[in-house]
C-alpha cells in the first residue's frame, strides 16, 4: 500500500558546520540556527517515520481501514514491508489499537536506524474515511539510543491529505533535550491511481513548528506560502526534497531560509541553497 516517505533536513548540520566553521560558541547566531535546524530534523525526521509507520499499518489492516470490528484480535502478524524482522505488530480490532513493537533491545529497521519500544496507535473512525482520525503514542520508545515522547494526531481531511499535529514532543540525548511541536499539512498529489505501486508517489506539506535545541535557544520552522516542500518518492529522491522553501528563526531574531531548488529545476540532486542572515552558500545534503 501507499506509503508516505518522509525524511527532513537529515545531515544538513553537518553540511553547514562545512561552511560555516565548527566553534564551540552557543551566542553565535549561525551556530545557534544550525543547531535549531539539526534538532529540528532529528525530531521531525522520526515523527515523521512514525507516520509512515501507522499509515502503512492502517492502510494494510481492512478491519482499521474500513471500519469493521471482529471479535478475534490480530496478534504478532507477520511483518508488513516497512517492519523489520526484529519488529512485530499487534492489532486490537476490538479497542481499534495497533501496537508496533521494536523489542526492548535496539532492532535495527530498513531505513538504517535502530528503534527499541512500541508506537501505540489509536484509531478513531475508519482509517480511510475523511474525518478519521489516529492517535500515536509512545511507550519507552528510543532511536538510536534517545529516547522520544510525544502524542501525535493525524487526521484524513481530504481523501489523500491529512493534517498532523504533534504535541509536547522531546528527545533526551546525551548533549540535552530538545522540545517540539508542529502542525503539518500532508497531500499526495501523484501516484493515488497506483495503490500497490510507491515509487510514484509524489507529496507535498505545509506547516509550522517551534521548539527549544539542545542549547536552551527557542526557534520556530515556517514552510514558505506558496513554495510547500515537495518530495518524489523515487531513488535519488526519498532522501530530500526536490523543492520549496522553509524558515528557520531563533528566539534573537535570527534567521536561516533553505532553498530546496535554487536552480528552479525540481531536480533530485540533493542541491540546496542555505542563507543565514544574508549570507548565501550552496551545500548538499546527504
Amino acid at each position: 500500500m501507499k506509503r508516505f516517505v518522509l525524511f527532513y533536513l537529515v545531515f544538513i548540520s553537518l553540511a553547514l558546520f562545512t561552511f560555516f566553521g565548527c566553534k564551540n560558541n552557543s551566542t553565535n547566531p549561525i551556530l545557534d540556527n544550525i543547531e535549531s535546524a539539526e534538532d529540528n530534523a532529528i525530531v521531525e525526521g522520526e515523527y515523521s517515520s512514525i507516520f509512515e509507520f501507522v499509515d502503512d499499518e492502517g492502510e494494510n489492516s481492512p478491519l482499521m481501514a474500513i471500519g469493521k470490528a471482529d471479535e478475534v484480535n490480530e496478534i504478532q502478524k507477520p511483518n508488513l514491508a516497512l517492519l523489520p524482522a526484529c519488529a512485530t505488530r499487534t492489532i486490537d480490532t476490538i479497542n481499534r489499537l495497533i501496537t508496533i513493537d521494536f523489542g526492548n533491545t535496539n532492532c535495527l529497521c530498513l531505513d538504517g536506524i535502530y528503534r527499541r519500544g512500541k508506537i501505540i496507535a489509536q484509531f478513531i473512525g475508519p482509517y480511510r474515511q475523511i474525518g478519521s482520525k489516529v492517535v500515536v503514542s509512545l511507550e519507552d520508545y528510543y532511536v538510536n539510543d534517545n529516547r522520544i515522547t510525544g502524542i501525535k494526531t493525524i487526521e484524513r481531511i481530504l481523501q489523500f491529505k491529512w493534517s498532523i499535529e504533534v504535541r509536547d514532543a522531546s528527545v533526551t540525548t546525551a548533549n540535552g533535550t530538545i522540545t517540539w511541536n508542529s502542525e503539518r499539512t500532508v497531500e499526495r498529489i501523484a501516484g493515488n491511481s497506483t495503490p500497490l505501486n510507491i515509487w510514484d508517489d509524489e507529496y507535498i506539506y505545509t506547516g509550522s513548528a517551534e521548539g527549544v535545541n539542545r542549547k536552551g535557544v527557542e526557534f520556530s520552522v515556517v514552510i514558505e506560502p506558496g513554495l510547500p516542500l515537495k518530495k518524489k518518492v523515487q531513488i535519488e529522491c526519498a532522501s530530500t526534497f526536490i523543492s520549496g522553501k522553509l524558515t528557520i528563526q531563533n528566539d534573537k531574531g535570527d534567521k536561516l531560509i533553505v532553498n530546496y531548488d535554487p536552480d528552479n529545476n525540481e531536480a533530485c540532486d540533493k542541491k540546496v541553497e542555505v542563507d543565514i542572515n544574508g549570507v548565501k552558500k550552496i551545500i548538499y545534503v546527504r
